[in-house]
C-alpha cells in the first residue's frame, strides 16, 4: 500500500482531533461537576447519587456494546461511523444545558431526573465518542501516522481537560449556588457545537478499502464472545477500566479536595491548580511520542505510570496552594504519558484481530471497553461514597472533620495508586512488544491491498 494514497493533510488530522477535544472537554466536565452540583448545590444525598450512577452503568451494559456493534454493521453512503456522530451532536448540546436545571421539590423527583439525564447523555455521548475512537486506528494504520495523530489527539484532549476545569472555574463562583452551573452549561454547549461542526465537515473520513467490512458473519452476541476470548484485549480492558477508575475517582473529589484540604476559596483557583497537571501533560506529548516510536506502547505506558505515581504520594502531606502546584508539575509528566498511551495500544489489538477475521471491528472493541469504562464509574462513585459515609459525610457539611480530610487525601492517592499498580501487572502480561507490532503492520499492508482490489472490482 503506497504511503501517498493513505496520507492525510494536517488540516484533516487536526480537525479529526477536535473530536477527541470534545470528548474530553464535555466528559471530564460532566464527571467532575455533575457530582459536585447534585451533592453540593442541589443537596441530593450521596446515596441517591450513587444509586443513579449504578443504574446508569447497568444501562451501559447494553448501550455501549450495542451501538459499537451497530456501527460495525452500518453501511451508508456517508460510511459506517459518521452518521452516528451527526445523530449524537444536537442531543448532547441540549442535555449539557438542561442537566443543570433539575426539579428540586423533593429528593426522589431530583433522583429520577438525574437518572434520565445520565442515560440520555450516555446515548448521545456514545454515538459521538465511540465512532471517533473507532476511526482512529481505522484511518491511520502506520506506526508513524498513529504516533503523529495520537500526539495531536492527546494535545487536544489535554486542552479539553484543562478547559473542563478552567471554563467552569470562570462561571461557577460558589459550589453551593446553582446559577453558575447553568451558565457554564450554555458556554460548554456552544464550544462543543462549533468544534463538532468543524470536525464533521473537515476531519471525519472513512477509508475506501474498508467499504465492505460491514459484511461479516459475527452477530451481536457471537462477536462479543469472540472478542472477549482475545487475551490481549482482556488485559487491555482491565487496564482501561483501572485507568478510568483512577481518573474518575480523582475527578469526583478534586473540587472538594481543593476546598477542604488546601483551603482554596474559589473554583478558579482550583481550576488553575489542577490545570497544571494537564498543561505539563501537553508539553510532554512530543517526548512520549518519541518514546512510543523507540520503545513501543507497552514499555512507554509502564514508564508513564511510575512517573505519575511517585510524586503523587506527596499529596498525602501537602497543605498549601504552592506545595500542591509543585507536586502537580511533577505528576503532569507521567500523566501526559498515560493519556498518550492508553488510547493508542488498543489499536494493536484491533490490527491483529483484522488479520484473524479479515474485517475491522473497532466498534465492537470500543463498545466493550466503553462498557467497562462505565463500570469504572460505578466503582469510582461507590469508592467515594463509602469513604464519605465511613467518615460521617453522608450529606454535605461545609466544615468537615479530620477523618474527612484524611479520606479526601486517600481518594486522590491510595485508591488511584492501587489501580495503577494493577495496571503494571497487566502490562507485564500484555503480549504486544514493539517487535510484534511492527510485524503486524507489515502483514496489514498486504491485506489492505487485497481489500482495495476487491472494492475496485465491485465498483
Amino acid at each position: 500500500m503506497s504511503n501517498k494514497r493513505t496520507e492525510f493533510g494536517k488540516g484533516q488530522k487536526y480537525s479529526f482531533g477536535l473530536g477527541t477535544f470534545v470528548q474530553w472537554f464535555i466528559n471530564t466536565s460532566f464527571n467532575i461537576w455533575v457530582f459536585s452540583f447534585y451533592f453540593t448545590a442541589v443537596g441530593l444525598p450521596v446515596i441517591f447519587i450513587m444509586t443513579a450512577f449504578i443504574i446508569w452503568s447497568i444501562w451501559n451494559a447494553f448501550n455501549d456494546p450495542f451501538i459499537g456493534f451497530l456501527s460495525d454493521r452500518t453501511h451508508t453512503r456517508w460510511g459506517r461511523r459518521k452518521p452516528f456522530i451527526i445523530f449524537g451532536t444536537i442531543p448532547i448540546i441540549i442535555i449539557e444545558i438542561i442537566l443543570w436545571i433539575p426539579p428540586t421539590s423533593n429528593h426522589f423527583i431530583t433522583f429520577l431526573y438525574l437518572i434520565v439525564m445520565l442515560i440520555s447523555y450516555d446515548v448521545a455521548f456514545t454515538c459521538i465518542a465511540l465512532p471517533y475512537d473507532s476511526l482512529f486506528p481505522e484511518l491511520y494504520t502506520s506506526v508513524e501516522d498513529r504516533a503523529e495523530v495520537n500526539a495531536i489527539k492527546q494535545v487536544l484532549s489535554a486542552v479539553g481537560l484543562i478547559l473542563a476545569f478552567l471554563v467552569p472555574g470562570i462561571f461557577i463562583g460558589d459550589l453551593t449556588q446553582t446559577s453558575g452551573y447553568l451558565v457554564n452549561g450554555i458556554v460548554t454547549s456552544i464550544i462543543i457545537g462549533i468544534s463538532l461542526l468543524v470536525s464533521i465537515l473537515f476531519g471525519v473520513r472513512e477509508r475506501e478499502e474498508f467499504k465492505f467490512d460491514h459484511e461479516h458473519g459475527f452477530g451481536f452476541l457471537g462477536g462479543m464472545k469472540y472478542t472477549l476470548k482475545n487475551k490481549a484485549f482482556v488485559l487491555y480492558t482491565i487496564m482501561y477500566f483501572l485507568y478510568n477508575y483512577f481518573l474518575l475517582t480523582i475527578a469526583a473529589v478534586i473540587p472538594l479536595f481543593a476546598l477542604h484540604v488546601l483551603n482554596l476559596t474559589t473554583t478558579f483557583e482550583t481550576s488553575i491548580l489542577f490545570g497544571t497537571v494537564f498543561i505539563v501533560g501537553i508539553l510532554t506529548v512530543p517526548l512520549w511520542s518519541k518514546i512510543d516510536i523507540n520503545l513501543g506502547g507497552r514499555k512507554g505506558y509502564a514508564i508513564a505510570i511510575i512517573c505519575y505515581f511517585i510524586p503523587s504520594i506527596l499529596l498525602l502531606f501537602v497543605s498549601s496552594f504552592i506545595e500542591a502546584v509543585i507536586v502537580m508539575l511533577f505528576m503532569g509528566f507521567g500523566f501526559g504519558g498515560m493519556l498518550y498511551f492508553i488510547y493508542l495500544i488498543i489499536a494493536d489489538v484491533i490490527d491483529e484481530d483484522e488479520l484473524r477475521t479479515g474485517v475491522r471491528r473497532e466498534g465492537t472493541y470500543f463498545g466493550i471497553t466503553n462498557f467497562f469504562m462505565r463500570l469504572s464509574t460505578i466503582m469510582a462513585i461507590v469508592t467515594v461514597s463509602l469513604v464519605f459515609t465511613s467518615t460521617g459525610w453522608e450529606t454535605y457539611e461545609p466544615n468537615p472533620g479530620a477523618d474527612v480530610i484524611l479520606g479526601l487525601r486517600l481518594l486522590v492517592v491510595l485508591f488511584p495508586g492501587i489501580a495503577l499498580g494493577l495496571s503494571l501487572i497487566c502490562l507485564y502480561l500484555y503480549p504486544y512488544p514493539k517487535e510484534r507490532v511492527l510485524d503486524i503492520k507489515k502483514e496489514l499492508v498486504i491485506l489492505h491491498e487485497k481489500k482495495l482490489d476487491r472494492v475496485k472490482t465491485k465498483q
